[in-house]
């Protein structure tokens, strides 16, 4: 079977084409999850993930990190999304709403789980914290997601007033 790297080229990182990218490594090996999502939802399909309760369950390791969290109202969460298949990861173009009648555009261009590394970034409000569970709602991430890193929103770094395209409204 072909990876998804084979199949975008990118198992050298040296026959890249910007100079820029030549030192690039090919891959970051030292992610290691921090917690994991705990909610009891294992299917993606058709959820309305608004009112969804999650845990975020650390490891006993990182509680002390949890210190000072519980005075912000919504968090960063950033998780790894390990199921998304090589087919899945290789996939560059797709129609966001899954059919035609929205152009078809790249993956960076989605908030789909199907891109080279299937990354997700939510921002949730936090409910709370009680030692090293933070209990947050709308994260749209199933049961047993690995956490890779949270941060709190912070309003006057993460605001802006956005556009986005006529196809995403």
């Amino acid at each position: 079977m072909t990876s998804w790297r084979e199949r975008l080229r990118l198992v050298d990182p040296s026959v890249a084409r910007d100079a820029s990218l030549e030192n690039l490594p090919d891959r970051i090996e030292d992610l290691a999850p921090v917690a994991v999502v705990r909610n009891g939802i294992n299917d993606t399909s058709g959820r309305v993930w608004a009112q969804v309760r999650s845990e975020l369950v650390f490891r006993p390791e990182f509680e002390p990190a949890l210190d000072g969290l519980a005075g912000f109202s919504h968090l960063f969460v950033i998780g790894w999304m390990g199921d998304v298949t090589d087919e899945g990861r290789a996939l560059l173009t797709l129609h966001p709403s899954g059919g035609a009648d929205t152009p078809e555009v790249g993956v960076f261009a989605t908030r789909t789980a199907h891109r080279p590394n299937p990354i997700s970034i939510s921002i949730c409000p936090l409910e709370s914290v009680d030692g090293r569970i933070a209990r947050v709602v709308g994260l749209d991430l199933v049961n047993g997601t690995p956490i890779l890193d949270i941060k709190p929103y912070v309003t006057f770094y993460d605001s802006f007033d956005a556009t986005i395209p006529k196809w995403a409204e």
